[in-house]
């Protein structure tokens, strides 16, 4: 058991290592780089590659922050505050990096949205509808469609325990029936509260 922790965190160890090393390369070219939006794709590379508590974490939200304040064109603006706001939803676990830069985020992409809708030619927008439009984006960027910390843990939880009654069951049920309804009872628990959790989270 020892040695079995000991290779996890081992493992663990080198490939934090290694996507510290891939951010520390992504940064240096984005540094390099004249081109904004190459720099703001490599900005994000880095936070795809994300490690907790690494510095270059932050330094490709300011880099990515930097570039946009630069970039004139709506579209291209829009873009940039986008790649932000969804590399770091892209990374999220049981909680979401830099929730602070997102919520400075939404109003911003918001706000170039409406601009966005009303300057389109097809559109029967105006400037009189621009709260409207607005109100419209900043609902649908607060939505948070997100699972269920507690049913997703749930789901983990009985999905380690319907297969473990599965190799119990191979392995021992066959040739004991006490061990037969031990492994069939806590299967169907298990599988029960699997399917309840993915329909709950």
């Amino acid at each position: 058991m020892k040695k079995i922790i000991i290779l996890v965190l081992l493992i663990v160890f080198l490939l934090s290592m290694r996507a510290l090393l891939t951010q520390k390369s992504f940064i240096e070219r984005a540094q390099k780089t004249d081109n904004s939006i190459q720099a703001i794709r490599y900005y994000e590379r880095v936070l795809l590659f994300y490690v907790p508590m690494s510095p270059y974490n932050k330094n490709a939200v300011n880099g990515i922050l930097e570039k946009c304040e630069y970039v004139q064109d709506l579209e291209q603006k829009l873009y940039c505050y986008e790649t932000l706001r969804t590399s770091l939803y892209q990374v999220r676990s049981f909680f979401i990096p830099y929730e602070d830069e997102i919520e400075k985020l939404n109003p911003l992409i918001a706000e170039l949205r409406a601009k966005q809708m009303i300057q389109w030619k097809y559109n029967n927008f105006s400037d009189k509808d621009y709260q409207r439009l607005y109100n419209y984006h900043m609902e649908i960027l607060k939505y948070d469609g997100s699972p269920s910390v507690f049913w997703s843990i749930i789901v983990i939880f009985s999905l380690i325990g319907w297969i473990s009654s599965i190799i119990f069951l191979i392995f021992k049920g066959f040739v004991n029936k006490k061990y037969l309804s031990l492994a069939l009872t806590s299967y169907l628990i298990f599988f029960t509260l699997w399917i309840l959790g993915l329909y709950m989270a």
